[in-house]
């Protein structure tokens, strides 16, 4: 068994992989101020109902975007599997994304991003474009030849309503879902129409950009917590992986 863990900004995903096969997936909040023994505690009762044996574990690889968090939730696992000596590797530190990095400054991008894109080169051996909408919204460009050229960064669905509901003094903090219609009738679909819709045609003239200027062949894959809402409306994607990043950090498990 292998166990992948995608640490976002809001969410940490879970994925435990059993013969090349990504068996469960599960998440807790990303809330980097709780101590070590919290989220041992949580772990522990997250290992009985979803029957993970952690040390069963073969392999656990961190991809991280939150450095506290992924300092509490190493040191909880390895309280976990005391004793198996079992390695625990951290994306960007412990390995490396296979990826030639033509970033101007390497460092700067995201390992989530750089797991994502290989993850879609490898599986689909081309020009790929990954469309990540989480907290942000990433947009990157993957070469058939292994070079991450770069992407675009946007606020998230999420960010915009907390925006929208912080910064105004009239308009409400909404549930994110679909609106019955493209016209909003009302004040919270008026928000939930302009945000889908808008992100929509963010990542349509995005893409379609990117692939005129770097990519005209390009496959085009979403992921990420909103990609399954956006990619019902949206014209430029191909493929929905909701899970490539925790795929990706599979791959990279058992090619290094």
């Amino acid at each position: 068994m292998i166990l992948a863990i995608d640490i976002g900004n809001t969410t940490t995903n879970f994925g435990v992989f059993e013969k090349g096969k990504l068996k469960s997936k599960f998440a807790i909040a990303t809330q980097p101020n709780r101590t070590p023994d919290e989220i041992t505690l949580q772990l522990k009762a997250l290992a009985k109902t979803r029957r993970l044996h952690l040390r069963s574990a073969r392999d656990i690889l961190i991809c991280s975007v939150v450095p506290r968090m992924q300092g509490l939730l190493a040191e909880a696992l390895r309280s976990l599997t005391k004793g198996r000596g079992m390695p625990i590797r951290v994306v960007g530190q412990d390995l490396r994304v296979p990826l030639k990095n033509r970033y101007t400054y390497p460092e700067q991008v995201g390992q989530d991003r750089l797991v994502g894109a290989y993850a879609a080169w490898k599986t689909f051996k081309k020009d790929c474009i990954v469309a990540d909408f989480g907290t942000a919204i990433t947009i990157d460009v993957v070469t058939k030849a292994g070079e991450y050229l770069g992407g675009v960064i946007a606020p998230g669905l999420d960010i915009s309503l907390e925006a929208l509901a912080t910064r105004t003094a009239l308009l409400p903090k909404v549930e994110l879902k679909e609106p019955p219609e493209l016209l909003g009738r009302d004040t919270a679909n008026s928000i939930r129409s302009g945000l889908l819709y808008g992100c929509v045609a963010l990542c349509d003239g995005l893409v379609s950009q990117l692939k005129r200027h770097y990519a005209p062949k390009a496959v085009v894959v979403a992921t990420g917590g909103a990609s399954g809402l956006i990619a019902k409306h949206a014209s430029t994607i191909d493929h929905l992986k909701p899970n490539l990043v925790l795929e990706g950090l599979y791959r990279l498990a058992t090619s290094t």
